[in-house]
């Protein structure tokens, strides 16, 4: 099997053999396959907002952006393998994007836990990006 688009090899219809996570409890209503913007001013108290640091943090030049998905369902692949597609929103069943993503964006990733398997664990990720560049920490769930 060819490994790359000059060969005719097409990763989406791969990825779309994979079940969707909402049909199996894990979409945006149970809290996955959405990103979530967390410097927003609006998720914090006055009180909070008054704090120097938290009011710092919120007017910082790059956005915070927090994800989780189900691993070995469609929407976890496509963010494993192509995650500009749903960082920008481009990715059925993955609600919004990272703020200001950039569309030429360059994507840096650590992953904690790559010592455990990706599949059936819950992946999470907090992804900071300046409009030019984004940085992802993904966190492999433990496993028992």
């Amino acid at each position: 099997m060819a490994i790359n688009d000059q060969d005719g090899f097409d990763p989406e219809a791969l990825y779309d053999q994979f079940p969707r996570g909402a049909d199996a409890g894990f979409g945006p209503d149970e809290g996955y396959n959405r990103f979530v913007r967390l410097n927003d001013a609006s998720l914090f108290t006055e009180k909070a907002r008054a704090d120097p640091v938290i009011a710092e943090f919120l007017d910082a030049p790059f956005s915070v952006t927090y994800v989780q998905f189900k691993s070995s369902y469609r929407e976890s692949e496509y963010f494993i393998h192509k995650p500009h597609l749903a960082m920008a929103g481009e990715v059925e069943g993955i609600e919004g994007s990272v703020d200001g993503f950039p569309a030429e964006a360059h994507i840096g990733t650590y992953i904690i836990n790559h010592d455990r398997t990706l599949a059936w664990r819950v992946t999470r990720s907090v992804i900071i990006e300046d409009g030019d560049q984004a940085g992802q920490i993904i966190h492999k769930e433990a496993g028992s």
